[in-house]
């Protein structure tokens, strides 16, 4: 019975944050609150695998911590969706949410006010990276390239 409660208390836990967040228009927010909550999780996975020797506890938590580092566990407690975790809630012309320029900037790897040049050469260099045509994935080149539209 302890453990049902227990574990009733975790879900109405990332419910409300998972809400929180969509609720937040800070993307700084966001980012720390994932961030956070995927460093005591991934602690918490690494005392249950080499103190306690529980691996499955330690399993489960270290995909938590993977989860909420990638922002996946907080849209599944929330709403499902990316467009609605994010501040901007329009569509572009391919259906997708429309990106920020703060996530354009952290996604090029910038700050601040940049100048064009500074935008091409940041786009250029990540582009070689991620490049389908160098095993790269279609996904990320497609997200540089908005990236750079929206900096641009």
């Amino acid at each position: 019975m302890h453990i049902i409660l227990i574990l009733a208390g975790f879900i109405f836990l990332f419910y409300v944050i998972a809400r929180f967040m969509q609720n937040s228009n800070s993307p700084r927010t966001k980012k720390i609150v994932r961030y956070s909550f995927a460093a005591v999780f991934g602690l918490l996975a690494l005392f249950f695998v080499i103190i306690a020797k529980l691996m499955p506890i330690g399993g489960i938590l270290g995909l938590l911590a993977f989860l909420s580092a990638q922002g996946g566990l907080w849209r599944f407690f929330g709403s499902g969706s990316e467009a609605n975790i994010n501040t901007n809630n329009n569509a572009n012309r391919k259906g997708n949410a429309v990106m920020t320029r703060e996530e354009a900037l952290d996604i090029l790897g910038l700050s601040g006010n940049p100048d064009p040049d500074t935008v091409k050469n940041a786009h250029h260099k990540m582009m070689l990276k991620v490049h389908p045509d160098q095993g790269g994935s279609d996904y990320f080149a497609s997200k540089l390239n908005q990236a750079r539209e929206v900096l641009l």
